[in-house]
């Protein structure tokens, strides 16, 4: 076979073009160049449905701030100091821990690395808490009976259980491989059991002048007069929780959690204020 002069100068610069470094680096960013090709991404898909256990330790602050004011306006009713009882009660706020413990459930929707989602959580716990103000002894007037005085004594004490809760709350996260951060909002239901008691005895004098040294004299309109009043409140109280928090995934349908929580139910009626902050640790399967 006769090969010419120049069919060897071409078969040699072609040969020379496809080593090129431009061409390497075409073939390269083309994905042709097996050798430096970079591996896919091996993360989870977190959409879906999915339920899991958890356990955590609440701190809880109880107000009775308001609901020793509730029962203190019935404690020694139509009397002209009656509106001035509430002043006498200072339940105040206290400060409880506890341990909780429940389960869960909640959906994923994925947009690339945004999770969007909702939850619903169940919460047993016992946190108690209990507040006492007085005895507290004043002289109480009143502008419309003279120079009257009322001696009076009230005193006071609150007592609340947290049972349980339940949350239902939207999800916002970032899926960043295996793990994702996320923050919680939504709704709280509390079953809250309390009771508030308030007692007072108070005795009406008459304040005239003794006629040889002018000293005050207080003389008795009439026996003492004690009274009981009580509210109590079994049920559940509204309030709003939001959070924070991130899932770990060890497996493709397998997760754990580390969250905080903060709940506050307000006071109304029969209920005293309560807010509630807990950290908790979870662990779920996906379906």
């Amino acid at each position: 076979m006769n090969v010419t002069r120049s069919t060897l100068h071409g078969l040699a610069l072609a040969s020379a073009l496809s080593f090129s470094p431009a061409v390497i680096a075409a073939d390269y960013l083309r994905g042709s160049y097996g050798g430096h090709q970079e591996p896919k991404s091996t993360a989870i898909d977190w959409s879906g449905v999915y339920a899991g256990v958890l356990a955590g330790f609440s701190s809880a602050k109880t107000d009775y701030t308001e609901l020793g004011r509730t029962v203190g306006r019935s404690v020694l009713p139509n009397l002209a100091i009656t509106s001035q009882i509430p002043d006498l009660i200072n339940l105040g706020q206290v400060r409880k821990q506890g341990v909780n413990y429940g389960a869960f459930v909640g959906v994923n929707f994925l947009w690339d690395d945004v999770v969007l989602g909702f939850e619903v959580d169940y919460n047993r716990s016992d946190i108690k808490a209990s507040s006492q103000s007085g005895p507290i002894s004043r002289g109480l007037t009143s502008a419309t009976t003279g120079t009257d005085i009322w001696n009076t004594t009230v005193s006071a004490t609150g007592r609340s259980t947290l049972n349980d809760w339940g949350t239902l709350r939207m999800r916002a996260g970032w899926a960043a491989g295996y793990i994702m951060p996320f923050m919680t909002a939504g709704l709280a239901l509390g079953n809250i059991t309390s009771l508030a008691t308030a007692t007072g005895t108070t005795q009406q004098f008459a304040v005239t002048a003794d006629p040889v040294t002018g000293l005050p004299v207080l003389t008795p309109r009439g026996p003492a007069v004690t009274s009981t009043s009580q509210t109590k409140h079994r049920g559940i109280s509204y309030g709003g929780a939001i959070g924070a928090g991130v899932d770990v995934a060890f497996f493709s349908n397998f997760f754990v959690r580390a969250e905080w929580q903060y709940l506050q139910f307000a006071s109304g009626g029969s209920r005293p204020e309560m807010a509630i902050n807990t950290a908790r640790v979870a662990g779920a399967v996906k379906f």
